[in-house]
């Protein structure tokens, strides 16, 4: 017989994932973004200078699939934060760029990621803050590693 009590950590771990997503959301609205998207636009802030960015650099960063990132380019870029151009060595794929607007986000973004990232560790100490981050890693380790 399966004890209940085997469940409470990954259950735990989606309502904590729900929790945080719900977050972002209210402190993005005032962008018109949600969690997603404003984690999307945030990626493209901190890389567009270091490298051209696909819509397969967001797939495997943010770990979203190919329809969830095609639709939040697609609304992003309806938005006018983001534009696409042709890679100069592939005409299949695109190069994801910041506009203006948005980078004049990414300040806003910035502290409303630090706003939830403080909330989420209120009460922890550096070292428990540490740990919670190498067991939070192992964990995401161990369900995206390869079998």
């Amino acid at each position: 017989m399966i004890d209940n009590s085997q469940f409470r950590t990954s259950s735990k771990i989606r309502l904590l994932g729900n929790a945080v997503a719900k977050l972002k959301n209210k402190r993005t609205q005032f962008m018109n973004l949600t969690s997603t998207q404003s984690e999307a636009i945030r990626y493209i802030l901190k890389n567009h200078n270091d490298c051209e960015i696909t819509a397969a650099d967001i797939m495997e960063n943010l770990r979203l699939s190919q329809s969830t990132v095609a639709g939040i380019i697609k609304r992003l870029e309806g938005k006018d934060l983001i534009t696409r151009r042709v890679m100069d060595n592939d005409n299949r794929k695109s190069v994801i760029l910041p506009t203006e607007k948005g980078l004049r986000l990414d300040e806003k973004l910035r502290q409303t990621a630090a706003g939830v990232e403080e909330q989420l560790v209120s009460g922890m100490s550096s070292s428990e803050i540490e740990t919670f981050n190498i067991l939070l890693q192992k964990a995401l380790d161990n369900i995206t590693k390869e079998n």
